[in-house]
């Protein structure tokens, strides 16, 4: 599967009224992150046909190793630039966001990709881990027979209702933790006689579905965002990194990943074009398009990709001679990339000004202008 454009659309949905109400005052680069983990996050595996993580414990796995390289990225912006292209990133040297941040928002935004995909996928499950499922009409049915019936019950939860709406003007004004608080104790109350009793105390919706819904895809998202958004702006980080690693041995480390990263997608291209019929077969056993549309789809996207993966071995190599146009190729191919999440963090090393600085004093610098 790939991500849509809804992703897109739901994600700024969400951020803008915060930058609106925050005077944009949020941090743009937490934005960032819970942008990308929204639209990317859970696919990223998953266009690689490896289906383990594209659930919600799956990816709160998943984004341990890949909330590295958001937390990397918060130490680089963009910024106008006076060259070829109009912007270019700028390495401030100082990552802004934490790992334990960077994870907190990785999963908000994966699980913000989930409520898309529960949503608007022909399934409508709900993928808690790789096998177990809830789908929609599952969670409709736990509430049971009463469902928009007249029962004298209902004037118990009427009661209820109008008891928490007037508490609320109290509560609101003690904070978000006894406000958590009186909402966990109604919610339990509404449980137990729902459980007890009957459903029919609130007749109206199918409530054990809501309340899932809500914890799972509105508080725990929404909480995870805000408390990072609130530790980076409380707690900024102002120490530069420390690099662990000389520069040019790190160098030369990334470039035989890139080579291997682009040999490996080369490969992945040239298993698609050979092995075509069988692939388009399979998968239209599940899909709405026949064997031979979907064999001329995967040819040509197979040849994009091993023409683009081409493109990015090259530059690869490059690297380890310092070729400043390499570094060009190999940073335009990794965003490219950037919708398998790794990459990523290959793009914005070529970007840091100490590694600028080692391919600026090479032999074949001459034309460095960024």
């Amino acid at each position: 599967m790939m991500p849509t454009f809804g992703h897109v659309f739901y994600g700024l949905c969400l951020l803008i009224p915060i930058f609106y109400y925050t005077k944009n005052k949020f941090s743009y680069k937490v934005a960032f992150i819970f942008l990308a983990n929204n639209i990317f996050g859970p696919d990223i595996l998953h266009l690689l046909f490896i289906p383990y993580f594209h659930n919600i414990l799956g990816y709160a796995i998943l984004a341990i190793p890949l909330s590295l390289v958001y937390s990397y990225s918060s130490r680089f912006t963009l910024i106008k630039s006076d060259g070829l292209f109009p912007l270019k990133f700028a390495d401030e040297e100082i990552r802004e966001v934490n790992w334990k941040n960077a994870y907190m928002v990785s999963v908000a935004g994966g699980i913000s990709h989930f409520f898309i995909d529960q949503f608007y996928h022909f399934e409508k499950e709900m993928h808690l881990w790789y096998g177990i499922d809830i789908t929609h009409d599952q969670m409709l049915a736990w509430g049971g027979y009463a469902y928009h019936v007249i029962d004298p019950l209902m004037i118990i939860g009427s009661m209820i209702v109008v008891i928490i709406i007037l508490l609320s003007l109290y509560y609101f004004q003690k904070g978000y933790k006894e406000t958590f608080k009186w909402l966990l104790i109604f919610t339990i109350l509404s449980i137990v006689l729902m459980l007890g009793l009957s459903t029919a105390v609130y007749g109206g919706e199918r409530e054990f579905g809501v309340i899932v819904h809500s914890i799972i895809y509105v508080l725990i998202p929404l909480f995870l965002l805000m408390y990072a958004a609130r530790d980076v702006q409380d707690n900024p980080i102002t120490t530069p990194d420390a690099p662990k690693i000389e520069r040019q041995t790190l160098l030369y480390i990334v470039a035989i990943i890139s080579i291997f990263l682009a040999s490996f997608f080369l490969y992945y291209a040239y298993y698609a074009l050979t092995n075509v019929d069988s692939l388009s077969k399979s998968i239209a056993e599940g899909a709405q398009q026949n064997a031979a549309e979907l064999a001329f789809s995967i040819r040509i996207i197979a040849y994009i990709l091993g023409f683009t993966t081409l493109i990015f071995l090259i530059g690869s190599i490059g690297l380890l001679f310092k070729i400043n146009f390499c570094r060009y190729l190999v940073i335009a191919t990794t965003l490219a990339f950037f919708i398998f999440g790794f990459p990523l963090a290959i793009a914005l090393f070529l970007c840091e000004k100490d590694i600028k600085a080692l391919f600026r004093n090479g032999t074949n610098s001459k034309n460095n202008r960024y």
